[in-house]
């Protein structure tokens, strides 16, 4: 058998950072990878339904792609302990009136990539469950900064908490990991959250058929990981993980009903 195919999607340079510090460590432990990265999850997905990848490091997106596009046959190794209870959060400015996600009612919300499912996909999905329909209750404004990389830079809901400071929007869709990212800068004073998605989950690695040998020793290897490693520790806190846990197919009900039911593609 040669090297064991990982593929991960560079949203940034420091994921080929990441995946060469991760393969010495692999192949130091004699499971050698072979990391193969893509511009896109589509590109990535097609490449692991081609059989041209062992695994894919996917987005919670692109898992439910491959699941639909396999039936339901595929399945899934690992994934960070971060991937766990993520949530879609709407801000507003401190001084805005609103308390509620009824507050927005027909006022300029902005919302990421339209493949984002943090920034998009979950929100608009759960704010129709709420009650809102922001296709036609609110006046939507969409930023597709990175389209194909499924809201993995973040970029967009940057820029969207940048036009809400700036008085362009009355509200804002961002993860609870970006808004976090802001407050532990101590740059969220301005800011106030009205409404929060029900948690769900993020990332994994997914492959077609979770029973073969190398994934069971990719995947042993991989929670094995220590973040207090000094050949680790800097791979691990680029990749946002702290330590690499059994997949958790709880936490996906929405981004699976977003998709199946036909995204609503707002602003």
């Amino acid at each position: 058998m040669g090297a064991y195919r990982v593929g991960a999607v560079v949203y940034h340079e420091r994921v080929l950072r990441i995946w060469a510090a991760f393969a010495e460590w692999f192949q130091q432990r004699g499971f050698p990878i072979d990391p193969m990265t893509f511009e896109t999850y589509d590109e990535q997905m097609q490449a692991l339904l081609d059989g041209r990848l062992d695994v894919a490091w996917n987005t919670n997106l692109a898992y439910v792609h491959v699941l639909d596009a396999t039936d339901g046959a595929c399945g899934a190794l690992a994934m960070r302990d971060t991937d766990i209870g993520w949530r879609s959060l709407l801000v507003v400015r401190t001084d805005s009136p609103a308390r509620t996600l009824a507050d927005l009612r027909g006022k300029r919300v902005g919302f990421g990539d339209r493949d984002s499912p943090q920034a998009h996909l979950v929100p608009v999905h759960e704010m129709r469950a709420d009650g809102l329909d922001p296709a036609v209750d609110l006046v939507a404004s969409r930023l597709d900064r990175d389209v194909g990389k499924h809201g993995d830079t973040g970029g967009a809901e940057l820029a969207q908490l940048a036009r809400l400071r700036a008085g362009e929007l009355d509200g804002a869709v961002c993860s609870n990991l970006v808004f976090n990212a802001i407050a532990q800068l101590g740059n969220d004073e301005d800011l106030r959250v009205v409404w929060r998605s029900p948690p769900f989950n993020h990332c994994n690695f997914t492959v077609l058929d979770d029973a073969a040998d190398a994934h069971a020793e990719f995947a042993r290897l991989l929670v094995s990981m220590d973040a207090a490693d000094p050949k680790l520790c800097e791979p691990m806190e680029l990749e946002g993980v702290n330590r690499w846990v059994p997949f958790d197919p709880t936490g996906y009900a929405s981004i699976i009903a977003a998709v199946r039911g036909g995204p609503v593609i707002v602003g």
